[in-house]
This record gives structure tokens, C-alpha cells and sequence, in this order.
């Protein structure tokens, strides 16, 4: 279930097929395969190592009682509004109403909304742009070490990128480099 991090499960029921090979005790589960997931369970395809070293797919049936922790808006939230504490609650919800670009706990990087958000309704990846510590075109301080020589230069960001991501920028000359952004207006050129 690494597609769905948030996922807490509560129970699940593997249904045996019918008939099971008279060796199957013997067999070494070797990988599964989820084939289809609903709200209240699926399949799944099992591959076995053999006891003659052969491969065999068995297929299961699953009931799962399952609910997905995400970020739900606890007022209405306005256009162009940077996303805080006071604005989300986590509440489970199940997988009817998931959303795999469901936001499931509070960003690393300031979140500003691009739409108005109503009260009640999930958070997701799409409602939401990232509040830059660097903006494209930001005239920024480049810092080139080399050994014990360090210089300083004037450079113009062509990205947009928050501290400790690797950004390009252009220095006077016009030439591209990749720097790391360091602080709101200084990187690192690598």
C-alpha cells in the first residue's frame, strides 16, 4: 500500500480460493500484485517460489476496512491566502472520498491557495501554489568556493526554489549554472 501512505487499516479478510495446491505449505511467497482496490475491498495476485524452484501466481480475493488521514479545511479559506495551522484540521476519510493528491500533513514549504477553498472540503496539491523563498528573475548574491578562495557575483534566478533546493541561474555573462539556494537571497553554485 506504498501508493497510499496515509492509509490506516483496520482490518482485512483474505478470502482462500478454492482450491490451493496439495504442496502450497511449502511454497515461498515471492511478491504480491494488487490488481483492483474499492472501498470495501479487491484482488490481489501472489507469486510463489515452487518447492522444484517454478513460479505460481495464485489469486486472492480481500475484504479491508481501511480510512486515509488527510488534511481537511476547517473554514472557508480565500484566494491567494498562505495555508497555516488554524486552517486544517486531519480527519480519516475513506477511500470513496480520497484523493491521491490529498495533502496528509502540514508542507515543509509555504502554501499559498490559488482558488478559494470551502470549509469541509480536502486539501490537495492542486488548490495550492508554493510560496517561494526565490522567485524567477530574483536578482540574488552567488556564491562560488573554490578551496580558500570564495567570490561573490551577481546572478538572476530562473527558477523559482525554496531553501536547500537546487535552482538555475544566469550571471552577467548569460551563462546557465545550477546553484543551491541557501537563504532568500543567496545560493550556492555548484
Amino acid at each position: 500500500m506504498s501508493e497510499y501512505p496515509s492509509a490506516i487499516i483496520n482490518s482485512i479478510n483474505i478470502d482462500k480460493p478454492d482450491e490451493l495446491p496439495d504442496d502450497f505449505n511449502k511454497f515461498k511467497l515471492k511478491d504480491i500484485i494488487l490488481l483492483s482496490l474499492h472501498d470495501n475491498g479487491g484482488t490481489f495476485r501472489a507469486v510463489y517460489t515452487t518447492p522444484n524452484s517454478t513460479s505460481k501466481s495464485i489469486f486472492f480475493k480481500f475484504k479491508i476496512d481501511f480510512k486515509f488521514l488527510v488534511l481537511i479545511s476547517s473554514r472557508d479559506i480565500n484566494r491567494n491566502h498562505i495555508l497555516n495551522l488554524g486552517d486544517f484540521e486531519q480527519k480519516s476519510v475513506s477511500f470513496s472520498d480520497y484523493d491521491k493528491q490529498a495533502l496528509t500533513h502540514f508542507p515543509k514549504y509555504q502554501l499559498i491557495t490559488k482558488s478559494k477553498v470551502k470549509r469541509g472540503k480536502i486539501l490537495t496539491n492542486r488548490q495550492f501554489k508554493t510560496l517561494s523563498d526565490i522567485k524567477k528573475g530574483d536578482k540574488i548574491t552567488a556564491i562560488i568556493n573554490d578551496g580558500s578562495l570564495k567570490v561573490e557575483i551577481i546572478v538572476t534566478a530562473l527558477d523559482d526554489g525554496n531553501i536547500g533546493q537546487i535552482i538555475s541561474v544566469k550571471n552577467q555573462n548569460n551563462q546557465t549554472l545550477k546553484a543551491q539556494v541557501i537563504s532568500k537571497n543567496q545560493a550556492i553554485i555548484k
